[in-house]
């Protein structure tokens, strides 16, 4: 706990990245087209993005070394999967780093003075990570959507739009934690389709693991999404007739959260499905093996 209170005090406020700006600013910032060169994104922003968007995409060149062992590769007996196995590493990866660098923008004092347009450093940051890798993924999903079809890409292109916004406009970046802290279900889902290709994991495992991906699903994604989504639109709606406001961007933000928070229920119903599959096969009832694959 004195680890998280040193971590939280040290980035209440800078930027971790900021030494790598003026290298992003001088090396890549030129060969940006000059109508973008003085927008939010590129002047103040672009560094962390570069950085992530790598950092992404060398984890995912990484992974597919791990295709190189048979006890790997073997189960995983179509490209899909073996593409599945290498964006789950990201995604699990991806989850523990955007939670764990959330911890310091929870209830930090410099962003609750104003909800909708305090920042700092450390805020845009935080922001950028996520813009990153939403970035990164929604060019995967679109290479790949014939493998993984439009709910993912739709995910990728939405929580772009958000993201993009609150870096560009320095908006809303209050929240950006708390929609984030989402991705705490990705380890335990991802978890789960570990346990589904390889036989590594015990069956009381992989029992206690659903069990907390639902539970974490239903009350975090959908619960404290819904309430939240509620609680922005409050702030927003308050913040309409201040300087700097963007009424086209606060409706894309909402609209893009409540197409997330569709997309989360339609997610649950099918996890609810996969696990009511799974009990009825645990007491021997009859149960159809094709909706034990729906995730």
């Amino acid at each position: 706990m004195e680890y998280i209170k040193q971590f939280r005090e040290r980035y209440a406020y800078d930027d971790p990245l900021a030494g790598l700006k003026p290298f992003v600013d001088a090396t890549i910032k030129p060969y940006v087209p000059s109508t973008f060169q003085d927008t939010e994104l590129v002047s103040n922003n672009l560094h962390t993005i570069v950085f992530g968007v790598t950092l992404y995409s060398v984890l995912f060149q990484l992974s597919k070394l791990l295709l190189l062992f048979p006890s790997v590769s073997v189960p995983l007996k179509n490209r899909k999967n073996r593409l599945d196995f290498c964006i789950r590493v990201v995604s699990f990866i991806q989850a523990v780093i955007i939670c764990g660098l959330g911890i310091p923008v929870f209830g930090n004092s410099y962003l609750a003075e104003d909800r909708v347009f305090a920042t700092t450093p450390y805020s845009k940051f935080y922001t950028s990570m996520a813009l990153s890798y939403f970035i990164w993924d929604t060019i995967f999903s679109t290479i790949y959507v014939r493998f993984f079809g439009l709910g993912f890409l739709v995910h990728g292109i939405v929580s772009t739009a958000v993201f993009c916004i609150a870096c560009e406009y320095k908006f809303i970046q209050y929240y950006s934690a708390t929609f984030l802290l989402f991705e705490i279900s990705t380890p335990f889902l991802d978890i789960r389709w570990v346990g589904l290709k390889y036989d590594v994991l015990s069956e009381t495992f992989k029992l206690v693991n659903n069990i907390i991906l639902i539970l974490i699903f239903f009350f975090i994604r959908i619960c404290w999404g819904w309430y939240q989504v509620a609680r922005l639109g409050v702030d927003l709606y308050a913040a309409r007739n201040k300087e700097g406001f963007t009424t086209v961007g606060a409706l894309i933000i909402l609209g893009c959260n409540m197409v997330l928070d569709l997309l989360n229920v339609y997610w649950f119903t099918k996890m609810m499905t996969v696990a009511i599959e799974t009990l009825k096969k645990m007491f021997g009832f009859k149960q159809n093996d094709d909706k034990l694959k729906l995730m």
